[in-house]
């Protein structure tokens, strides 16, 4: 792969991230699900959200909270056909409450991309919350009661929407 393509391609991945956040913020579920293969997943623990209509459910149901999304520190490797990549990135989302803004969630996703017609699309979307180094079982997501409800609902959707992960 030529540099001109390796950098065409990093700015692609570049917007897809940035399209992620702003569609999921702006409330376009359609827009967010369609980052997606048809047949792309979003992981989270041992659940996992398959296929692009019930992505789409997912992002209906998180347009509720009204949360913005800050993601940070992407890195991404592609491979040497530039048909796939793979990558990480640190999202913090931040929820509106009574009691001011609340970081929500701290989490690290860790991404399995692949070209499409020339697109740039998410096949696969793995985020794990950040958790306490001393007490790594901690329920950290739901410590926070001013956020707490907020992410039961994402939690209750990820029960609803999702399937348990086969190794």
């Amino acid at each position: 792969m030529d540099e001109l393509q390796l950098f065409r391609d990093r700015f692609a991945i570049s917007d897809l991230l940035s399209r992620y956040t702003l569609t999921i913020d702006n409330c376009d579920a359609r827009g967010w699900a369609s980052l997606f293969t048809l047949d792309g997943h979003f992981q989270h623990g041992s659940r996992v959200i398959r296929g692009r209509e019930k992505l789409e459910r997912y992002a209906l149901i998180h347009n509720k909270l009204r949360c913005r999304h800050i993601t940070s520190s992407p890195l991404h490797h592609l491979s040497e056909d530039g048909q796939s990549a793979s990558g990480k990135a640190t999202t913090v989302e931040i929820n509106a409450t009574r009691s001011g803004y609340r970081i929500a969630v701290i989490a690290e996703y860790r991404d399995e991309l692949v070209k499409v017609d020339g697109n740039w699309l998410i096949r696969c979307r793995r985020g794990e919350e950040v958790k306490l180094v001393d007490d790594p079982d901690f329920p950290i997501l739901f410590a926070d009661p001013n956020t707490r409800d907020q992410v039961k609902l994402l939690m209750d959707a990820w029960d609803e929407l999702g399937e348990t992960v086969s190794d």
